[in-house]
Protein backbone atom coordinates (compact mmCIF):
# COMPACT_ATOMS: atom_id res chain seq x y z
CA UNK A 1 0.00 0.00 0.00
CA UNK A 2 1.44 3.12 -0.78
CA UNK A 3 2.48 5.68 1.50
CA UNK A 4 -0.14 8.60 2.71
CA UNK A 5 2.06 11.18 1.36
CA UNK A 6 2.64 9.24 -1.97
CA UNK A 7 -1.30 8.84 -2.21
CA UNK A 8 -1.88 12.54 -1.70
CA UNK A 9 0.72 14.05 -4.72
CA UNK A 10 -0.75 11.44 -7.02
CA UNK A 11 -4.23 12.73 -5.96
CA UNK A 12 -3.80 16.21 -5.80
CA UNK A 13 -1.42 17.64 -8.57
CA UNK A 14 -1.18 21.02 -6.93
CA UNK A 15 0.44 19.67 -4.23
CA UNK A 16 3.60 18.70 -5.59
CA UNK A 17 4.73 22.31 -7.49
CA UNK A 18 4.37 23.59 -4.01
CA UNK A 19 6.44 21.74 -2.49
CA UNK A 20 9.24 21.52 -4.97
CA UNK A 21 8.61 25.39 -5.73
CA UNK A 22 9.68 26.52 -2.03
CA UNK A 23 11.53 24.08 -1.98
CA UNK A 24 12.34 24.22 1.45
CA UNK A 25 11.28 25.96 3.96
CA UNK A 26 10.97 26.17 7.46
CA UNK A 27 8.66 25.68 10.14
CA UNK A 28 7.35 26.17 13.46
CA UNK A 29 7.53 30.06 14.87
CA UNK A 30 10.06 30.15 17.84
CA UNK A 31 10.57 33.17 20.60
CA UNK A 32 10.82 36.43 18.82
CA UNK A 33 14.10 38.29 18.74
CA UNK A 34 15.03 41.47 18.13
CA UNK A 35 16.24 42.40 14.83
CA UNK A 36 18.45 44.84 12.86
CA UNK A 37 18.42 45.85 9.80
CA UNK A 38 21.94 44.60 7.55
CA UNK A 39 24.04 47.03 6.13
CA UNK A 40 25.79 47.45 2.83
CA UNK A 41 29.45 45.91 3.99
CA UNK A 42 27.60 43.12 6.18
CA UNK A 43 26.03 42.21 2.79
CA UNK A 44 28.46 42.70 1.06
CA UNK A 45 30.86 40.65 2.70
CA UNK A 46 28.27 38.11 3.44
CA UNK A 47 27.12 37.59 -0.07
CA UNK A 48 31.11 37.29 -1.21
CA UNK A 49 31.78 34.52 1.10
CA UNK A 50 28.79 32.62 0.96
CA UNK A 51 28.44 33.01 -3.29
CA UNK A 52 31.66 30.49 -3.10
CA UNK A 53 29.63 27.35 -1.64
CA UNK A 54 28.22 25.94 -5.32
CA UNK A 55 28.38 22.52 -4.24
CA UNK A 56 26.48 20.69 -1.58
CA UNK A 57 24.12 17.88 -0.02
CA UNK A 58 21.36 18.53 1.95
CA UNK A 59 19.49 16.04 3.62
CA UNK A 60 16.32 16.59 5.49
CA UNK A 61 12.30 17.28 5.54
CA UNK A 62 10.01 19.79 3.51
CA UNK A 63 6.88 20.72 4.69
CA UNK A 64 4.00 22.92 3.15
CA UNK A 65 0.99 24.47 4.98
CA UNK A 66 -1.87 26.33 2.76
CA UNK A 67 -5.29 27.23 3.45
CA UNK A 68 -6.43 24.03 3.00
CA UNK A 69 -4.00 21.46 3.60
CA UNK A 70 -0.70 20.54 5.60
CA UNK A 71 1.81 17.69 4.41
CA UNK A 72 5.66 16.92 4.41
CA UNK A 73 8.15 14.94 2.34
CA UNK A 74 11.73 13.35 3.02
CA UNK A 75 14.09 15.51 0.95
CA UNK A 76 17.43 14.63 -0.59
CA UNK A 77 18.94 18.15 -2.41
CA UNK A 78 22.21 16.98 -4.05
CA UNK A 79 24.16 20.94 -6.01
CA UNK A 80 26.87 20.23 -7.73
CA UNK A 81 27.64 24.01 -9.25
CA UNK A 82 24.85 24.67 -11.86
CA UNK A 83 23.51 20.92 -11.66
CA UNK A 84 20.94 20.06 -9.18
CA UNK A 85 19.37 16.76 -8.13
CA UNK A 86 15.98 17.52 -5.82
CA UNK A 87 14.39 13.85 -4.66
CA UNK A 88 11.23 13.79 -2.63
CA UNK A 89 10.26 11.02 -1.01
CA UNK A 90 7.97 8.79 2.15
CA UNK A 91 8.40 7.68 4.97
CA UNK A 92 9.48 4.10 4.11
CA UNK A 93 11.93 5.52 1.51
CA UNK A 94 9.47 5.48 -1.58
CA UNK A 95 10.18 7.94 -4.36
CA UNK A 96 7.20 10.26 -4.61
CA UNK A 97 8.63 12.78 -7.32
CA UNK A 98 12.22 14.15 -8.42
CA UNK A 99 13.82 17.29 -9.62
CA UNK A 100 17.05 17.38 -11.89
CA UNK A 101 18.11 20.15 -13.19
CA UNK A 102 21.21 22.49 -15.21
CA UNK A 103 21.34 25.78 -16.51
CA UNK A 104 19.49 24.89 -20.01
CA UNK A 105 17.19 22.39 -18.88
CA UNK A 106 15.08 20.63 -16.27
CA UNK A 107 13.49 17.20 -15.80
CA UNK A 108 10.39 16.03 -13.67
CA UNK A 109 9.83 12.82 -12.80
CA UNK A 110 7.09 11.50 -11.49
CA UNK A 111 6.39 7.34 -10.99
CA UNK A 112 4.01 6.37 -13.18
CA UNK A 113 2.99 9.57 -14.46
CA UNK A 114 6.11 10.12 -16.45
CA UNK A 115 9.10 12.66 -17.55
CA UNK A 116 8.36 15.98 -18.56
CA UNK A 117 11.49 18.81 -19.31
CA UNK A 118 11.36 22.41 -19.83
CA UNK A 119 14.07 24.95 -19.87
CA UNK A 120 13.33 26.42 -16.61
CA UNK A 121 11.77 24.83 -13.22
CA UNK A 122 9.58 27.84 -13.46
CA UNK A 123 7.97 27.47 -17.15
CA UNK A 124 8.11 23.30 -16.31
CA UNK A 125 5.99 23.66 -13.16
CA UNK A 126 4.19 26.63 -14.47
CA UNK A 127 3.15 24.42 -17.70
CA UNK A 128 1.67 21.43 -16.04
CA UNK A 129 0.76 22.86 -12.71
CA UNK A 130 0.04 26.49 -13.51
CA UNK A 131 2.03 27.90 -10.96
CA UNK A 132 4.74 30.66 -11.24
CA UNK A 133 7.06 30.52 -8.20
CA UNK A 134 10.76 31.64 -8.07
CA UNK A 135 12.27 28.25 -7.74
CA UNK A 136 15.73 29.72 -9.14
CA UNK A 137 16.10 32.11 -6.10
CA UNK A 138 16.21 28.79 -3.74
CA UNK A 139 19.41 28.02 -5.21
CA UNK A 140 20.49 31.28 -3.36
CA UNK A 141 17.63 31.62 -0.40
CA UNK A 142 19.05 28.12 0.68
CA UNK A 143 22.48 29.76 1.19
CA UNK A 144 21.35 32.90 3.15
CA UNK A 145 22.20 34.72 -0.18
CA UNK A 146 18.94 37.33 -1.92
CA UNK A 147 18.81 36.20 -5.51
CA UNK A 148 20.80 38.55 -7.91
CA UNK A 149 19.06 41.35 -10.35
CA UNK A 150 16.34 41.83 -7.74
CA UNK A 151 16.45 44.16 -4.74
CA UNK A 152 15.95 42.72 -1.23
CA UNK A 153 16.00 43.69 2.45
CA UNK A 154 17.74 41.70 5.54
CA UNK A 155 18.18 41.81 9.03
CA UNK A 156 19.96 40.36 11.50
CA UNK A 157 19.94 38.42 14.47
CA UNK A 158 21.75 39.62 17.66
CA UNK A 159 24.04 36.85 17.00
CA UNK A 160 24.71 38.60 13.71
CA UNK A 161 23.43 36.32 11.59
CA UNK A 162 20.78 36.67 8.58
CA UNK A 163 17.83 36.15 10.21
CA UNK A 164 15.25 37.21 7.51
CA UNK A 165 15.33 38.21 3.67
CA UNK A 166 12.13 39.92 1.56
CA UNK A 167 12.67 39.61 -1.85
CA UNK A 168 10.00 39.70 -4.76
CA UNK A 169 7.19 39.44 -2.28
CA UNK A 170 8.38 36.51 -0.63
CA UNK A 171 9.56 36.98 2.78
CA UNK A 172 12.46 34.56 4.13
CA UNK A 173 12.92 33.40 7.37
CA UNK A 174 16.61 31.57 9.08
CA UNK A 175 17.22 29.73 12.77
CA UNK A 176 18.72 27.00 14.32
CA UNK A 177 22.30 27.66 12.77
CA UNK A 178 25.25 25.62 12.97
CA UNK A 179 28.52 25.87 12.36
CA UNK A 180 30.33 23.62 9.43
CA UNK A 181 33.22 23.51 8.03
CA UNK A 182 33.51 23.29 4.37
CA UNK A 183 35.86 21.78 1.64
CA UNK A 184 38.71 24.13 2.18
CA UNK A 185 38.79 24.36 5.71
CA UNK A 186 36.37 27.69 6.48
CA UNK A 187 33.73 27.83 9.19
CA UNK A 188 30.17 28.85 7.45
CA UNK A 189 27.38 29.36 9.43
CA UNK A 190 24.33 27.93 7.99
CA UNK A 191 20.53 27.66 9.09
CA UNK A 192 18.89 24.07 10.68
CA UNK A 193 15.46 25.44 9.59
CA UNK A 194 14.35 28.04 6.60
CA UNK A 195 10.85 29.28 6.12
CA UNK A 196 9.77 30.79 3.26
CA UNK A 197 6.28 32.28 2.91
CA UNK A 198 4.06 34.35 0.78
CA UNK A 199 0.16 35.07 1.41
CA UNK A 200 -0.94 31.55 2.53
CA UNK A 201 1.57 29.75 1.66
CA UNK A 202 4.33 28.50 4.52
CA UNK A 203 7.14 26.17 3.09
CA UNK A 204 9.75 24.79 5.86
CA UNK A 205 13.05 23.53 5.36
CA UNK A 206 14.13 21.50 7.81
CA UNK A 207 18.30 20.18 7.27
CA UNK A 208 19.43 17.70 9.44
CA UNK A 209 22.71 17.24 7.75
CA UNK A 210 24.26 19.64 5.21
CA UNK A 211 27.12 17.80 3.52
CA UNK A 212 30.31 19.31 1.12
CA UNK A 213 31.50 17.08 -1.62
CA UNK A 214 35.08 18.54 -2.89
CA UNK A 215 34.07 20.06 -6.50
CA UNK A 216 35.61 18.08 -9.08
CA UNK A 217 37.79 20.83 -10.03
CA UNK A 218 39.78 21.13 -6.62
CA UNK A 219 40.32 17.43 -7.20
CA UNK A 220 41.48 18.03 -11.08
CA UNK A 221 43.62 20.74 -9.44
CA UNK A 222 45.04 18.55 -6.42
CA UNK A 223 46.07 15.49 -8.81
CA UNK A 224 47.84 17.76 -11.19
CA UNK A 225 49.90 19.39 -8.79
CA UNK A 226 50.75 15.69 -7.06
CA UNK A 227 54.37 14.64 -8.82
CA UNK A 228 54.85 10.87 -8.21
CA UNK A 229 58.24 10.32 -6.09
CA UNK A 230 61.20 8.84 -8.22
CA UNK A 231 62.01 4.87 -7.41
CA UNK A 232 65.80 4.61 -6.61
Amino acid sequence: MPSPLISCIRKNRLLLPLLLSALLLGGCAGQQQPLQQAGDPYMAEHNRRYSQLTHWQITGKIRLKTEQSSDSANLQWQQNADLYRLTLSGPFGGTAARLDGSARQVTLTLPEEGVYSARTPESLLYRHFGWDLPLSHLFYWVRTLPAPDSGYDSELNPQQQLARLQQDGWTIVYDRYRSHTDTAGGDLNLPGRIKVSRGALELTLIVNRWQFPEPMSHLLQRAAGTKETPVP
